[in-house]
């Protein structure tokens, strides 16, 4: 067995460097708002003096080195793997061969109001309601502000919002109210 010739202060360094690594992974886990990451640090911290008190030279810089580049290459590791297992293909429709509006069929709705006019029911601050269709739709413009009953025109659907533009009366819709729509 490994541990029977090695030296007491290198096992309690390993010793404090596993429960460091320990508080570290509880603080993912049970968040404490960063409580137990400084903690894992201070661990870290101590386990390297033990090292640097009690171990030569070569043993300090080769922990400090092991630390500083083995433990964030453990944690992007760990967090790929997370990501990786965590996300079953049912809840990713890409991953599952599908498309996003295949999962949400309210945003296939949203993706053909492209290019078709409305009004503003409320002020676009660059947020508001719009009226396209009869039907009432969460909007927001370019950057811009804008008046109610004012035309636009749906320039582009992204992320399930809709981005509109102000534009002139168009000429087959110059007599339409708001209340037509209704």
């Amino acid at each position: 067995m490994a541990t029977a010739n090695m030296e007491p202060h290198l096992l309690t360094a390993f010793i404090l460097v596993g429960l460091g690594v320990i508080l570290l992974s509880f603080e993912f886990f049970l968040p404490t708002g960063g409580i137990l990451i400084v903690a894992g640090i201070l661990i870290f911290g101590v386990a390297i003096g033990v090292i640097f008190v009690y171990g030569t030279r070569t043993e300090a810089v080769v922990s400090v080195i092991a630390l500083c580049v083995g433990l964030p290459a453990a944690g992007t590791g760990f967090f790929h793997a997370w990501k990786r297992f965590a996300l079953k293909s049912g809840l990713d429709p890409e991953a599952a061969g599908g498309s996003i509006t295949d999962a949400m069929p309210e945003l296939s709705e949203l993706d053909q109001l492209k290019g078709r006019h409305g009004k503003t029911v409320t002020m676009m601050r660059p947020s508001g309601t719009i009226i396209i269709d009869g039907k009432r739709v969460d909007a927001m413009t370019e950057g811009m502000m804008l008046e109610t009953n004012v035309w636009v025109r749906c320039v582009e659907v992204k992320s399930g919002r809709v981005i509109v533009r102000q534009v002139e009366s168009p000429e087959d819709l110059s007599t339409m109210t708001l209340d037509d729509l209704k």
